[in-house]
């Protein structure tokens, strides 16, 4: 009887324990950014796009800019610029939302 009221216990403790998850709050930020090409591009989106937190990733090659949005509870503005500048490229934020 004991083991069956600790069981319970237990199944509560972890009912609670994940019900309490913070909300994902998406947020979208764009860089101005030294991208220039297609490969360009393509080395932005196939890396960025596996950072933590990251939920979309565009590239825009006509005004040279990055657009990512992400889950802020996960990573933030400056996290993302350092990945950017790690792959060779700028990134200083123009647009917040």
């Amino acid at each position: 009887m004991k083991k069956l009221a600790i069981f319970a216990c237990t199944l509560a403790l972890v009912a609670v324990a994940t019900s309490s998850k913070p909300k994902t709050v998406k947020r979208t930020v764009v860089y101005a950014s030294t991208v220039e090409c297609k490969n360009c591009e393509k080395k932005v989106m196939e890396n960025i796009s596996f950072e933590k937190g990251v939920k979309d990733v565009s590239v825009d090659l006509s005004d040279r800019s990055v657009k990512i949005v992400f889950d802020e509870a996960k990573t933030d503005t400056t996290t993302l610029a350092k990945a950017i500048r790690k792959l060779g490229y700028g990134a200083k934020v123009v647009k917040f939302e």
